[in-house]
């Protein structure tokens, strides 16, 4: 399986310090509201677009539905907003390679200005005036060979994009897809046309008609997406079907699409009817295991958790391929991950003990 076997988070959004160990295929993050779940996909999505200055600035954008529009706005990826302490983002991936990234602001001189380009320490008062640029600094160890790598995002107080400059010489492997919490976002139609041009159609509609039994077909039409039900004689388009169909069409292509290595799901369960999430999960284990992917998925649904765990009693070869963690901030310890595989799973659900929080 390719991906990731271990994370270890510092500094970043809400995270002081976190490290999750013994990954999966499956991986789902349980947790209340504003525990810390989505920012481990974030960091999971860094890790794998280091050499995109872009990248933080989509995030936030993804985070507040608002363009990345002043320099400030990068203070949210501190922790505390503590802008002197770098957020820092680690891993060993399953083929052992190591991957160490660090977000840096600094201030960099205009090369149209007569003086030598030059960075200059980060203010200690962190006054982001001192502040035009945003460094991705990271690092790929490979058999104990280490290459570092730079890549950049300039701004001007203003908040307008000055200077982008991308890693020299780095080429992403590993391609990452996140499927948000909106329903209207993702890559739907990039993901079906990748199935399709395999001659893969079958495969969706098969999955669809599980979803439901009308559903008998589906096609691309002017960069649309169209299914087709029994008893009707025209197409409808997607956004005619109902949110539901939306975002479980959305996971299962992309979980299908075997050009994507690694998929980050927030909030799996959001838009579906609980008669659906039994499906879906079969779905995932089924296309992850077929094309050799991992997922990662948060929710705070205890119904998406028990259907899971119905859907494993029956497939009892993915059983292996879970691990769940409770992600909880604590007073002594601070944030931290509690780590179940199915058997805690099942447990769980048998004696109706909580796992979605220690605290609840």
């Amino acid at each position: 399986m390719e991906g990731f076997k271990n994370i270890e988070i510092k500094n970043f959004r809400g995270i002081d310090h976190l490290k999750i160990d013994n990954f999966s295929r499956v991986n789902v993050f349980l947790g209340q509201n504003s525990s810390g779940k989505s920012t481990i996909l974030e960091a999971i999505l860094l890790l794998l677009g280091m050499s995109s200055p872009d990248l933080p600035q989509t995030l936030n954008k993804i985070r507040s539905r608002n363009n990345f529009s002043v320099v400030g706005d990068v203070r949210y990826m501190f922790n505390n907003l503590i802008l002197s302490r770098s957020p820092e983002i680690s891993a060993e991936l399953a083929d052992n390679v190591k991957r160490y990234l660090k977000l840096n602001l600094s201030y960099v001189f205009n090369e149209n200005e007569d003086i030598a380009r030059e960075n200059a320490p980060l203010p200690i008062s962190d006054n982001t005036a001192y502040i035009n640029t945003l460094e991705m600094l990271f690092d790929i160890v490979e058999k104990e060979v280490k290459n570092s790598y730079r890549s950049s995002l300039t701004f001007n107080q203003g908040g307008a994009i000055t200077g982008r400059k991308l890693a020299d010489g780095y080429i992403e492997k590993v391609y990452v897809s996140l499927i948000t919490a909106d329903l209207l976002a993702g890559s739907l139609v990039n993901d079906l046309s990748e199935l399709f041009k395999r001659k893969q159609k079958d495969l969706i509609v098969e999955r669809l008609a599980n979803f439901d039994k009308n559903i008998n077909t589906i096609d691309i039409l002017n960069n649309d997406v169209y299914i087709g039900f029994e008893g009707i004689n025209e197409m409808l388009p997607l956004g005619m079907s109902g949110d539901g169909l939306r975002r479980f069409l959305n996971i299962v292509a992309c979980s299908a699409n075997p050009m994507t290595n690694i998929i980050l799901i927030d909030e799996i369960d959001n838009g579906l009817h609980y008669s659906a999430y039994k499906k879906l999960w079969e779905a995932i284990f089924a296309l992850a295991t077929s094309t050799n992917k991992q997922v990662f998925v948060t929710t705070h649904s205890k119904e998406t958790l028990y259907k899971l765990n119905e859907m494993l009693e029956e497939n009892t070869d993915y059983q292996k391929e879970l691990r769940l963690y409770t992600i909880e901030r604590t007073l002594k310890k601070g944030i931290q991950a509690y780590k179940y595989t199915y058997e805690g799973l099942s447990g769980a659900c048998e004696n109706d003990i909580e796992i979605r929080s220690t605290v609840l």
